[in-house]
């Protein structure tokens, strides 16, 4: 081998350019990421809701913490306000959307351009699989079947022009909640709910440095059940912990969007399917979610 030069080539074996599923997506600096997104199916996700003015991602950290409800609650007020909106259920094992907005007998309809989403209160778009399961199904996926439903109702689905995309994600940081923060790189930004325990803060804590590592803005963080309004003075007692989300957001170092009671009507609308904030527009509770719907749309008028 005398007289000829020797070449080092750096290979990285380690990267098999399938963006869709690579655990070091958001850390990854590729200058080919991008042009390897929109090649694949990730771009066909992009372009199904490039009429959506803003989409944002509902996130909380354990269940059981009303996120749906805040979520159908929070679309409502939008929807009050004259806005288009659309809400993605991406909780697949325990999609409550549906029956909180009153359509559970729809179901989900397919047409010539792809998915036709279910219309209800107010006009409000939901795409969901309470709306393409029996009540005696259950699913039974692993990951691949997973991100694949994931896909579909995020490049298959016919949402048209919306002014907002309320997206339930599931609780914690599971791989539902990472498929769709992978699908929708221009997400407008996350809000964080929780409750007053400690418990909630530090499993809120952790699904929000997902929001942070996944680049989604957190436009603040909402405080669920603080405290109980009582149905014959209309006092609100602190009957869990306080201040729990307050401390949260300024842990994170967001906005403290605001404090949601409870209120005993809240469960019965929700089995009744019917938004509380439209049913009972007077109630602490809903002039609080109206009032978080205004700041959101301050906070997103603003950025723009």
């Amino acid at each position: 081998m005398e007289g000829r030069e020797i070449i080092s080539i750096n290979v990285d074996l380690s990267c098999d350019k399938f963006c869709e599923s690579c655990e070091k997506f958001f850390e990854c600096e590729n200058p080919e990421k991008d042009k390897m997104f929109i090649r694949r199916r990730m771009g066909k996700a992009k372009q199904t809701m490039s009429k959506i003015k803003h989409k944002i991602a509902i996130v909380g950290g354990k269940g059981g913490v009303g996120k749906s409800i805040t979520t159908v609650n929070l679309g409502t007020a939008l929807a009050m306000l004259g806005r288009k909106v659309s809400i993605l259920d991406q909780d697949f094992d325990g999609a409550t959307v549906p029956k909180m907005l009153g359509i559970m007998a729809k179901k989900l309809t397919l047409s010539d351009d792809g998915i036709l989403p279910v219309e209800g209160t107010l006009g409000i778009q939901v795409i969901s699989m309470g709306n393409i399961l029996q009540d005696d199904e259950v699913l039974t996926w692993f990951h691949d079947m997973r991100r694949n439903a994931t896909e579909e109702f995020l490049s298959h689905v016919v949402y048209g022009e919306r002014d907002y995309l309320l997206i339930d994600l599931p609780p914690g940081t599971s791989s539902d909640s990472v498929n769709m923060m992978e699908y929708i790189p221009d997400l407008s930004g996350a809000v964080i709910v929780t409750v007053p325990s400690e418990v909630s803060q530090n499993v809120a804590y952790k699904a929000s440095l997902l929001c942070r590592k996944a680049k989604v803005r957190i436009f603040g963080v909402i405080e669920n059940m603080g405290g109980f309004v009582c149905p014959e003075c209309g006092t609100t007692v602190n009957i869990l912990r306080f201040g729990g989300g307050e401390k949260l957001a300024k842990d994170l170092e967001v906005p403290f969007l605001g404090r949601i009671p409870l209120d005993p009507r809240l469960s019965v609308c929700s089995d009744e399917g019917k938004p509380f904030v439209l049913a009972h527009p007077e109630s602490p509770a809903s002039k609080e979610v109206m009032k978080i719907a205004k700041t959101l749309e301050d906070m997103l008028n603003r950025s723009n």
